[in-house]
């Protein structure tokens, strides 16, 4: 079954495509609704990117007016978790907000009461989600893999058609020079002990380490250092 859909994704040219493959699949599961995207990484916070969302569109304009997207917890376990889950294994772990639960009672309404949510890491901190709503029902072992596997499929065809790259990764863009000092900064070390231990002036440390930063398109030290990190570079 994974074969044949993997097949059928390769063949798919647009996002729409894709959409409606998905949405055919999910549907012989009972999932009535779904979204694809990706939380890009920027000096601002995390800024969400749709590959597609097929809710009906009264629902979209509620989440938006209501703000739902801040106080979804959906979101927040995705991000603490690595292996997929259905809402109600999240909602069954933890005490939900006034805010929480106002969302999970309003997507009730809608006749959502349970989901499945497939969190995706990818290098340099890339954050992506596929999650689908429906009715709750039994999970078995083979509904579950086969339910990661496609969302993983769609979310990974949705990023090749749309060239997604979120996050420079460091080793790319980087100097062996820049990069050097830019660990030196994650290690702790001031300007002045980086331009000591490489031989150079503080004056050259420091443009380096401040290239490093504007490649990376960090607006902190701090946050160069963050995005060396998640790309496994420190």
């Amino acid at each position: 079954m994974g074969d044949e859909f993997a097949t059928a994704l390769e063949v798919c040219a647009t996002i729409d495509a894709v959409k409606a493959l998905f949405k055919r699949r999910i549907a012989a599961h009972g999932y009535t609704a779904s979204a694809c995207g990706a939380f890009l990484t920027t000096d601002m916070g995390p800024e969400t990117h749709f590959f597609f969302q097929d809710w009906p569109p009264d629902w979209i304009e509620l989440y938006t007016r209501r703000n739902f997207l801040a106080a979804d917890y959906m979101v927040a376990e995705a991000r603490r978790r690595i292996a997929p889950f259905t809402w109600l294994e999240a909602k069954a772990e933890r005490t939900l907000s006034r805010a929480e639960q106002e969302i999970w009672d309003t997507a009730a309404e809608w006749g959502w009461t349970d989901g499945f949510s497939v969190p995706i890491y990818g290098p340099g901190g890339y954050f992506g989600l596929v999650a689908m709503a429906g009715k709750e029902q039994p999970m078995p072992p083979a509904l579950r893999r086969e339910l990661h596997q496609i969302a993983f499929l769609t979310h990974e065809r949705c990023r090749a058609l749309t060239g997604l790259a979120p996050v420079a990764d460091p080793q790319a863009v980087l100097t062996h020079r820049e990069l050097e000092c830019l660990r030196w900064v994650a290690a702790g070390k001031t300007d002045l002990e980086i331009a000591r231990l490489l031989g150079v002036s503080q004056t050259t440390a420091r443009t380096h380490i401040d290239q490093a930063r504007r490649k990376l398109g960090a607006r902190t030290r701090s946050q160069a250092v963050a995005r060396l990190v998640l790309s496994g570079l420190s």
